[in-house]
């Protein structure tokens, strides 16, 4: 035994930060939430990968404010440039699915299928990570993906393939997740968000670069087909600044995001991210009068509890958080 007394654990501060922590996550969703209003909104008339271009291209500048405090532009530097611009392009894959998804299918959908990213990521971490998944999160994986047929229902008339895209979204978003801990503790969030952002100028302007060669290919008329291959399209002053918002909401949310998973343990905050379903929710009632269905609420709490149940398991089993950048930070 020390013979040095240890301070007495302030379980009030504890509490008040996490207060903070959990308000400025809430925060950060409800804002993020906007964003995908706006992209559905102009999903009708401008190419996904535009939107992505345009969304990085106003962050950067945003992303090297955070740089400069955070150790300036000598942080950039890196060992391993191939590794950042793989992983920015499985964040932009993600983007992609995500947002074609969410054109055609409800928000609340969407998103909740989207959250089946930790399902994904305990998966990818035995080929990737080396990990060993135990019977009791391979069970929480098991009960998610069932939720995943709850909400889908294949085979049914309701299933919409579309929403196939968004767990195409969470795989992409789990991959980029799973190097990001692969690489470990030596890159902090802010450079890794600036080597995805470029991967976002980068890949959207090649995918502009092909689709303005190449003839719209059969079945373009599909709104989701469409909205991955036609041209890019000048925009009104109303939606320029409808496109300037989402760089700015992204920057916005990313920043409260960080601040968020300073204050707050990611283990205890897991369960936050979930409001975002709460925020969809209410949004897609009001702007496009949708009101989930009995099928979408019962897979959606599914996914949900699952979810929850695998990052509290595998923080239990491994005696530490996921990670302190959080799960769903950079959406």
């Amino acid at each position: 035994m020390s013979d040095t007394a240890k301070p007495p654990l302030n379980r009030a501060a504890l509490g008040t930060g996490f207060v903070w922590a959990a308000t400025l996550l809430i925060s950060s969703k409800f804002i993020f939430s906007f964003q995908d209003v706006i992209i559905k909104l102009l999903s009708g008339t401008f190419p996904v990968h535009q939107l992505v271009f345009v969304r990085g291209v106003i962050g950067l500048p945003i992303l090297l404010v955070f740089i400069h405090f955070d150790g300036g532009l000598r942080t950039l530097k890196t060992k391993r440039p191939w590794f950042h611009f793989l992983r920015g392009s499985a964040m932009f894959g993600a983007f992609i699915f995500y947002y074609l998804a969410i054109s055609k299918i409800a928000l609340t959908t969407g998103i909740a299928l989207f959250f089946t990213a930790p399902l994904f990521i305990t998966a990818l971490s035995i080929p990737i990570l080396g990990e060993k998944v135990g019977p009791r999160r391979w069970a929480g994986v098991g009960c998610g993906f069932l939720g995943v047929l709850i909400m889908l229902r294949p085979g049914m008339a309701g299933f919409e393939p579309a929403a196939l895209l968004a767990l195409a979204s969470a795989f992409f978003y789990a991959a980029s997740q799973v190097a990001a801990r692969k690489a470990g503790a030596t890159e902090s969030a802010t450079v890794m968000s600036f080597y995805a952002n470029m991967a976002y100028i980068i890949v959207g302007a090649a995918m502009w670069f092909v689709f303005g060669l190449v003839d719209p290919p059969a079945g373009a008329d599909s709104p989701v087909l469409a909205f991955l291959t036609r041209p890019w399209a000048m925009p009104t002053p109303l939606e320029a600044a409808m496109m300037g918002i989402i760089g700015v909401i992204a920057a916005i949310g990313f920043s409260i995001g960080t601040q968020a998973y300073r204050l707050g343990e990611a283990n205890r905050l897991a369960p936050v991210e979930y409001t975002t379903l709460i925020w969809a929710t209410i949004l897609s009632a009001i702007v496009w009068s949708q009101v989930p269905d009995v099928y979408t609420l019962a897979g959606a709490t599914v996914i949900m509890a699952a979810g929850i149940f695998v990052l509290r398991r595998e923080h239990r089993v491994q005696k530490k958080p996921f990670s302190k950048r959080g799960i769903f930070r950079y959406r």
